[in-house]
């Protein structure tokens, strides 16, 4: 009988392993961007989520979704974000994770 594996990470500590792996210099940012959309969007049920980690993932997620690496891209559409941006997004969501702990 094949029994069915455990994910490795569970709830928000998959998106808390991506912030770390993106700060650390192991993801780029298009990796980052797609990686917490889709655990957010697909892997994570938001009830894995504590009350003061989901707004903050969510902010995060707000701003990943919106991620465009071409600047000609930006220019025509404000709402996209840059490279900084989600690099300031990752630093503030660490900032509020870390302060929570």
């Amino acid at each position: 009988m094949v029994m069915p594996l455990e994910p490795l990470c569970t709830g928000s500590q998959l998106l808390r392993q991506l912030l770390r792996d993106f700060r650390s210099g192991k993801l780029k940012t298009e990796t980052f961007c797609r990686d917490v959309e889709v655990a957010y969007n697909n892997a994570i049920d938001e009830r894995a989520l504590t009350a003061v980690e989901q707004p903050i993932f969510e902010k995060l997620f707000d701003v990943v979704v919106w991620f465009s690496p071409f600047p000609e891209e930006r220019a025509e559409v404000p709402q996209l974000r840059n490279e900084e941006q989600v690099l300031q997004a990752a630093f503030a969501a660490e900032a509020e994770l870390g302060a929570t702990s």
